[in-house]
């Protein structure tokens, strides 16, 4: 089912009296989202830009609105979490060392693949971003355990990703149409994005010195693999993917962000006139 795609622009606080370690106090859960929102900024100007290089090609008016929105959406996620990275460079983490790392992988990419590759990759991260935009809404008890502002971010960022998560797809069937090369960038993109992530969070727990405990790790292997647990829950999507004839659209998540201005009336407020 379609979902109407809503440019909101907001206005987060973030308050210098946040957790350095804000997710229940576990640094290892903390630093993977912190390593999340490091290549955040930079991720979404790449997924504007290889979806903006096929939109002169799309006829459909109705593509070009959503193209329009999807640009709209990315560019204010991409502020939003300047803004907290900001914050956390602040409490010492070196985060925009490892934005730095994330953005030349990405400036590498634009080197060197085609643009129906970059697509590609746009395609297989938008199909990561959405399946745990639906995790964290599907777990409002994993919301509670965040500082105050980054669940409100959090919540907010959650909606437009599922939103927008068949626009990039659609440019794709509609301009490249290649069933291979995106099954094949999916399993080397989940492959490399989830690799590099361990390597952010390592590079920012070393900076601070720091060491999980027994509890902590054990709290970190539940939050990943547990029931429920957001591995556990996303790999089943992520094989979905690789489905011959698969569309986002398969997996109906419509539930999870009707009337979210009721249910989040609190993050709703945010919203700038």
């Amino acid at each position: 089912m379609d979902n109407a795609i809503t440019v909101r622009r907001m206005n987060f606080a973030i308050q210098p009296e946040m957790e350095k370690y804000w997710f229940n106090g576990n640094p290892l859960i903390s630093a993977f989202f912190y390593a999340l929102s490091a290549t955040f900024p930079d991720g979404e100007r790449f997924f504007i830009d290889t979806v903006r290089h096929y939109r002169n090609d799309i006829e459909d008016p109705k593509l070009q609105q959503e193209i329009r929105a999807f640009i709209g959406q990315e560019a204010h996620h991409g502020k939003a979490h300047e803004d907290f990275n900001n914050a956390l460079e602040a409490k010492g983490f070196p985060v925009n060392t490892v934005a730095a790392k994330a953005k030349a992988l990405l400036d590498l990419a634009r080197q060197r693949l085609k643009p129906q590759r970059q697509l590609a990759i746009t395609v297989a991260l938008e199909h990561v971003t959405a399946t745990m935009a639906e995790h964290a809404l599907r777990h409002p008890e994993l919301l509670e355990q965040m500082d105050p502002t980054f669940r409100k971010m959090i919540i907010w960022h959650a909606v437009e990703e599922i939103e927008h998560k068949a626009v990039a797809f659609d440019v794709f069937r509609h301009c490249v149409d290649d069933e291979f090369l995106r099954r094949r960038v999916m399993f080397m993109s989940l492959i490399l994005f989830f690799g590099r992530i361990m390597y952010f969070q390592k590079l920012l727990l070393r900076a601070d010195n720091r060491r999980a405990n027994l509890r902590e790790w054990w709290g970190a292997m539940k939050f990943f693999w547990g029931k429920g647990g957001l591995m556990r829950e996303s790999l089943i999507h992520f094989a979905k993917a690789f489905k011959r004839g698969f569309h986002p659209q398969d997996i109906d998540q419509t539930a999870l962000i009707k009337d979210w201005q009721k249910r989040y009336p609190e993050v709703a407020g945010l919203q700038l006139t």
